[in-house]
Order: C-alpha cells, then structure tokens, then sequence
C-alpha cells in the first residue's frame, strides 16, 4: 500500500485541502507571456512570478491533453538537439537541477531523492506532461518536433510549477513521510528478492 501524501498542503489544514479539491476543472491554464534575454533567448529563470495551484490540488492542468515522449524521434537531427539543449538550461535555471540526455526521447534529471523524483513524476503526470522515476532520477520528454513555444515550454513549465511546490509548498512532515515510505518501500523489494 501506497500513502498519497502529495495532497496535504504545508499549512496542513483541512480547510485548505478541501478549498482545492473543490475546484474540478480539468481546462488546461492559459499560457503566460514569454519573457526573453538581451541575447534574445527565453528568460526561463524569470518567467514566473508566481504559479497556480497544482493540477494534482485541484487547479488546471498546464496542458489539454498528455503530451508524451516520441517512440522514435530523430535524435540526430539539429531539432532535437536544440530541444535538448534548451530544456535542459530551462530546467536549470527554473528549478537549479541537471538534466542531461538519456535514452531517446527522455532527458533525466537528477532530484536529491527518490522521494523527491517520484512525487515529481507523479505532480508532473498530472500536468498532462509525461514523466517517470527510476531512484533519485526523474524523466521526462524531449522530441525533434518539439517546438520552443509549445512542447519545450511545456516541459520547463510543468517541471517549474512541480519543484517550486515541492521546495516552497509541501511541508517537511509530508517530505519525511514520502522518505520513510520509500524506505520501506525499498526494503520490501529486498526481502522479495531474497526469497
């Protein structure tokens, strides 16, 4: 059994968790303006001021439908490795983790924790962004036909709005237990394995 902890506000009242479950629009948020460099490159560091509630708290997902990693995208192509490049520095300059290239179509991103990785993952997927988690990594997308405006924002987004909760919004207590759940989530695989 798994806790859904991810829910439970930093204030932790009750009040504040119905207030978000009360709201059921599934309409994605309307796109915020883009902000750019002198060099004429997007600004992703400051972009944002603020964020709206999380998709997984009630508030609109980032996106309508699900975009997901391609099955075969090009990787050799200058397209992709400009999609690369460019939501592995917003990544970094939103939320200050490293992204690299993994296998074709997913970049991973070091997180501190799996816990941390594994609520990202699970925050993220409800931002209609495809995303997984293998121990302290966190995947997700990247495509030759990702556009800088759409897909590549979307990504930079949903991992913006994702780690500023996690580091501004979820309460200690919730970290903790998401930790210790992933402890003892770990040594259950290790007592099946001996068997």
């Amino acid at each position: 059994m798994v806790l859904n902890l991810s829910k439970t506000h930093k204030n932790g009242t009750a009040a504040a968790n119905r207030a978000a479950s009360a709201i059921t629009t599934t309409a994605p948020m309307p796109a915020g303006p883009i902000v750019y460099r002198e060099d004429g490159a997007i600004d992703w560091g400051n972009m944002w001021d603020s964020f709206c509630v999380l998709a997984q708290d009630g508030g609109p997902p980032h996106r309508g439908d699900m975009l997901l990693a391609p099955a075969k995208p090009d990787t050799t192509s200058d397209s992709y490795h400009f999609a690369v490049d460019e939501i592995v520095r917003g990544i970094w300059e939103v939320a200050r983790l490293t992204a690299v290239p993994a296998t074709p179509g997913w970049l991973q991103i070091l997180c501190q924790s799996e816990s941390q990785a594994r609520w990202l993952a699970e925050a993220i997927e409800e931002e209609n962004v495809q995303a997984r988690h293998e121990g302290e990594l966190l995947f997700v997308p990247v495509g030759d036909q990702f556009g800088l405006k759409q897909e590549i924002k979307n990504v930079i987004t949903a991992v913006a709005k994702t780690t500023h909760y996690w580091q501004e919004h979820l309460a200690v207590e919730v970290k903790q237990a998401l930790a210790f759940q992933d402890k003892i989530v770990g040594l259950w695989r290790k007592i099946r394995r001996g068997r």
